[in-house]
């Protein structure tokens, strides 16, 4: 079974190079060809390259979201640095990064505030990672208890048009 399989691959290859040798060829003899080929690979990439942009940037306009804001504290203090992520049972997460007062507002993706509709869990961390100057990793420490990240017993429901969420944290 091995030889075959070896002897398969060796004709796929012999096949692949005969037409590369061939295409090689043919360009070689139609320079306008070679050059409309040249341009239609670019724009093709350019569109690629587009699309994937769009994806990572821009939220379909068809998903409707509900603006989020609040405010974070824990044992009554404003916790600040603190990522909060809204996560539904299906469909993409939402964060948003507490300010120094621990105020956040939610982002679908950037430049797109919000958040999908329906019911989400609620994960509220500090927990992070800081590069130094000399590139050396500082490890920020998570001060939230773990039911409200990992272990989350938070949740809510996100409605249309705009809502505010505050989360009042007890470290006991």
């Amino acid at each position: 079974m091995a030889s075959e399989a070896g002897e398969i691959i060796v004709i796929v290859r012999a096949i692949a190079a005969e037409v590369l040798r061939r295409c090689k060829e043919w360009l070689a003899e139609r320079p306008q060809a070679q050059a409309s080929l040249v341009a239609a690979g670019m724009a093709l990439a350019l569109i690629l390259i587009f699309k994937i942009i769009a994806g990572l940037f821009w939220a379909p306009a068809g998903i409707p979201l509900g603006r989020v804001s609040g405010t974070v504290t824990l044992d009554g203090r404003p916790l600040r640095r603190a990522t909060v992520e809204y996560t539904p049972a299906e469909g993409a997460p939402a964060y948003g990064l507490t300010d120094s007062s621990g105020a956040y507002t939610l982002s679908y993706v950037p430049g797109r505030p919000g958040a999908t509709l329906g019911e989400q869990t609620v994960r509220i961390t500090t927990y992070d990672w800081v590069t130094q100057r000399d590139g050396a990793k500082q490890e920020i420490p998570e001060l939230v208890p773990s039911r409200y990240n990992a272990d989350s017993v938070l949740s809510t429901m996100v409605e249309r048009g705009s809502q505010r969420h505050d989360w009042k944290l007890r470290s006991q």
